[in-house]
């Protein structure tokens, strides 16, 4: 029988023991006597982390469900202010470990990626920015609380923001106007704790790269997010590929578009995620018959997936429903030490729930065969952007089944998910060079972000206009992007990996089995293979590789030409 996620048993980690623990296998390491000693006790290390971290993320999932539960609420503060110590004790672990005169053999013994993660940890944590940790991870849990406090009031009622963005889809444009309009008008009533916060954090994100030894936090940052072979250079070259092939492909596609619905003011902030003229395609059915979609979908494409899918399920470990109290967006996330992924979600009735539904699902499923097949937890499913390949390519994998999900109107959505993939990619450069240019220049006043944030929508988006909604009119759309203010440049390997995923949905039109397989086999390496070597044994292009993107911009061109004939 399937353990529900609400049956596991929650203990705080104490974490003055924890901390005790890496005191004594750091003495072990001083007296190893060879490079495999080294790994046996990193080997015992990871598995203790692995046990305490459970129950750290078991105490977010519980307190992301309901942010009011002063417990878990108690729970997070708690660690909010610890885990920075313990993440120095972990540091000193690693830096006793690259010490030993052994160090240098490491790689022979364990992946090569590895040591070179470890590499990367010793440069962005230290015991001296501790302090700096803490006030960061409050700094998130304010944000976190200040965006899932407000309420957003719609026809006589208060809904959440992911109901918002619901609205915000609707076939109606005046509708999808009002929606913004109500966004904007509600974030605009928090508008200065939102740029205090922000504020705040890039004070403290710069101190801490300073005292790190770094000009700014860009390159601490890029690195704390796990960019390990690739930085800025080749993020600047993705960007551009962006910039010269994506952006001209798109302004024709939307001003082909705009004449289809009829837009003779050009696309507004509300029309630009609309694709079909009527509106929108959503799924057949409610939230349950989605789910019996996804099981046969699922059971049709291999075994191994209806399985983990169903048991999911049974484990109840999927919550999709938007409630008053439930923090906004969504997220898998792993429960090492029970072997079991969670999928948190907040369905609004749109396409958004496919989504969300199959991109999550991606990432547990990862999870899962990263566990399975005993993945070292320091390499596990990757870093981010090999992450986002398994989720961004499962969505895109699923538009073959789109009958399941839409009915008799599955061409017209298969052409909205590819177009609104192709689409993300301009707003996904933006979002990390926004970021970059923070940054770099950490002294901007909040007026001046707001400026640059419309000055890069205007260059990376030129198709869209901004101008007649509050707040977002002066460059307020990024204070809700949540992943600016909590993660980072998280944001830029999710454009790196739509680059993969619209590959992989090419190669499915084509020939389904063959890319299904690729795909799986890209997810069974897990972390243990660069992005760019991944990318190359599953036959697709590196997003760094040259002309990458305008390959994939043929491609999506003439599969949106094709789609949009068959509509008709």
């Amino acid at each position: 029988m399937v353990k529900k996620i609400s049956e596991y048993k929650y203990e705080r980690v104490d974490l003055k023991k924890a901390a005790e623990y890496y005191d004594q296998a750091i003495e072990r390491v001083k007296v190893a006597k060879s490079a495999q000693q080294l790994a046996d006790i990193r080997a015992d290390v990871n598995a203790y982390y692995a046990q305490f971290v459970t129950q750290i993320n078991l105490a977010f999932i519980r307190n992301s469900l309901d942010v009011r539960d002063e417990f878990y609420a108690a729970e997070k503060d708690y660690y909010d202010e610890n885990i920075p110590a313990l993440s120095a004790k972990s540091a000193e672990f690693n830096r006793a470990l690259m010490a030993s005169p052994y160090a240098g053999e490491l790689d022979k013994v364990i992946n090569p990626i590895i040591v070179q993660n470890t590499k990367a940890g010793l440069r962005v944590m230290d015991e001296k920015i501790i302090e700096d940790c803490i006030e960061e991870n409050k700094l998130v849990t304010e944000y976190d609380k200040l965006l899932a406090s407000l309420a957003y009031p719609w026809e006589g009622r208060t809904v959440t923001l992911s109901e918002m963005h619901g609205y915000c889809k609707d076939a109606d444009r005046a509708v999808r106007k009002k929606a913004f309009t109500v966004i904007g008008q509600t974030l605009a009533t928090v508008g200065d704790k939102l740029d205090d916060i922000y504020d705040r954090m890039v004070k403290v994100r710069t101190a801490m790269a300073r005292k790190m030894g770094f000009d700014n936090y860009v390159e601490m940052g890029d690195l704390r997010i796990g960019h390990i072979g690739y930085g800025r250079k080749e993020i600047a070259v993705f960007r551009n590929s962006v910039l010269n092939d994506v952006v001209p492909a798109l302004k024709k596609l939307k001003a082909e578009l705009a004449e289809r619905l009829g837009l003779t003011g050009g696309i507004h902030l509300y029309d630009n995620d609309n694709y079909i003229v009527g509106g929108n395609i959503d799924p057949v059915g409610n939230a349950e018959q989605l789910f019996a979609a996804a099981q046969n979908i699922y059971d049709d494409m291999d075994p191994a997936l209806g399985k983990f899918f169903a048991d999911m399920c049974a484990a109840q470990a999927i919550d999709y429903v938007a409630r008053e109290g439930k923090m906004g967006g969504g997220y898998a996330e792993m429960l090492y030490d029970f072997g079991q992924p969670f999928i948190f979600a907040n369905f609004n009735g749109t396409m958004d729930d496919v989504g969300v539904l199959t991109h999550e699902f991606g990432h547990a499923y990862a999870f899962n065969r990263a566990a399975a097949n005993n993945v070292d937890i320091d390499l596990f499913v990757g870093g981010m952007e090999t992450a986002e390949t398994h989720s961004m390519s499962m969505e895109a994998l699923c538009n073959s089944y789109n009958k399941y999900f839409y009915g008799d109107r599955a061409v017209a959505a298969t052409y909205q998910q590819i177009f609104d993939a192709f689409n993300f990619l301009p707003y996904g450069v933006t979002v990390d060079y926004f970021q970059q240019l923070v940054y770099e220049n950490p002294d901007m006043t909040p007026a001046e972000r707001r400026a640059l944030w419309l000055k890069l929508e205007g260059e990376f988006r030129p198709y869209v206009d901004m101008s007649d909604i509050p707040f977002i009119c002066d460059g307020g759309r990024w204070q809700y992007q949540k992943h600016i203010y909590e993660s980072p440049f998280y944001y830029i390997d999710y454009c790196l990996s739509t680059c993969l995923a619209l590959q992989f949905g090419e190669k499915a039109a084509v020939d389904f089995k063959d890319a299904l397989k690729r795909y799986l086999n890209l997810v069974e390496a897990g972390g243990t293979k660069s992005i760019v070597d991944l990318a190359h044994e599953a036959g697709l292009k590196s997003p760094f590789d040259e002309g990458a993107l305008k390959d994939v911009c043929k491609q999506i061109v003439a599969h949106l030409t094709k789609l949009q004939k068959e509509m008709k």
